[in-house]
């Protein structure tokens, strides 16, 4: 709840008013909260940093002014936003926010991937897999790094991430997110493979998901991370994908714009190509008169909604680097100062 105009105007000169000597200092920054339109009393702290960043100056000026808006707070009885600890909450809060948004993001999309049917349902199940990875908070290297061994599904359908990392992926996703399963469709992929190396087979499998039980089979080390070509062939022996290629297909999924790859047509056995006896027949054309730029408005509308769509993400993470950027700075200069700014106050 908001309080009182009356009440606001009365904190705000009681702190203007209590020390002399920060007079300029605050008048600039309630100057700057009018005009960006932010409340300066209380003041967040990331109010605080991107005061500080939009007004540039010397870290001895910098400091003055961080006392100067703590002091008020102080004077008005309210906690100032310019202490290391608030800085460090307000840090370590906006990048859990972070982490939390990016794995309700990696999550959704992993969810939407194909696990059945054509050659994309092979790639879906591998990078299902990235993706839950990523969204544990794992970096691309551990992720190429890890073993299939090091994973392990309980009863409950919970994964466990073996190793140096010790992590534990729930099977409590509000939105039916299940770590377990998507790891099963996957291993059963590598399982198969390991024991039968055809990509015929597995694609065959794949289709009808007809997978036999593997009850028994030995496990064998095999990077969890693999690569596949267009075609779904996958390296015999076994080799792991590199960072940067899992990090271009997280991403990739994380915009909405997975990469494009194209599917090899199944064809049918037993089946004779009896069309060689029929005579061949002329096709009709239909000749539409285009006009010259036709193509040209047709390839702008194109690269416009690839842009728009791309840029989306990119801009939400854009606003949260910045912010936990300012964040980080001004926590930089007041551990760099803290003698200095607690003098001051």
């Amino acid at each position: 709840m908001s309080e009182p105009p009356d009440t606001v105007q009365h904190m705000r000169g009681t702190a203007a008013g209590s020390n002399k000597s920060y007079r300029y200092e605050w008048a600039l920054f309630t100057d700057w909260c009018s005009a960006v339109d932010q409340t300066p009393l209380p003041a967040l702290p990331v109010t605080l940093a991107e005061f500080l960043d939009d007004s540039p100056a010397g870290d001895r000026v910098q400091i003055r002014r961080i006392s100067a808006i703590n002091r008020a707070h102080l004077d008005a009885g309210l906690p100032p936003p310019g202490r290391t600890t608030a800085l460090r909450l307000a840090l370590d809060s906006a990048r859990a926010q972070r982490r939390h948004h990016r794995a309700r993001q990696l999550a959704a999309a992993a969810g939407n991937l194909p696990t059945v049917g054509s050659t994309e349902a092979l790639f879906g199940r591998r990078d299902a897999v990235l993706l839950m990875l990523a969204a544990a908070g794992l970096s691309y290297r551990a992720i190429a790094e890890l073993d299939r061994t090091d994973l392990t599904v309980d009863a409950a359908g919970n994964v466990s991430i073996g190793g140096a990392h010790r992590l534990s992926l729930t099977a409590d996703d509000p939105a039916g997110f299940r770590p377990g399963e998507v790891w099963a469709r996957w291993d059963t992929v590598l399982r198969f493979a390991d024991r039968y190396p055809s990509t015929t087979l597995v694609l065959d499998h794949l289709r009808g998901n007809t997978f036999p039980g593997m009850t028994g089979w030995p496990q064998r080390a095999c990077p969890v991370a693999v690569p596949i070509d267009r075609w779904g062939h996958m390296p015999l022996p076994a080799a792991a994908m590199s960072a940067a290629a899992i990090a271009e297909i997280v991403d990739a999924h994380r915009t909405g714009l997975p990469p494009r790859r194209g599917s090899v047509p199944h064809r049918r056995r037993g089946r004779s190509d009896d069309t060689h006896d029929a005579a061949p027949t002329a096709p009709e054309h239909d000749s539409i008169d285009l006009g010259s730029g036709y193509y040209e408005a047709g390839i702008r509308a194109r690269r416009s909604a690839h842009t728009l769509l791309t840029e989306v993400p990119e801009l939400y993470d854009d606003v949260e680097d910045r912010i936990d950027a300012l964040l980080a700075r001004t926590l930089d200069l007041l551990e760099q100062h803290t003698n200095t700014t607690d003098r001051h106050e």
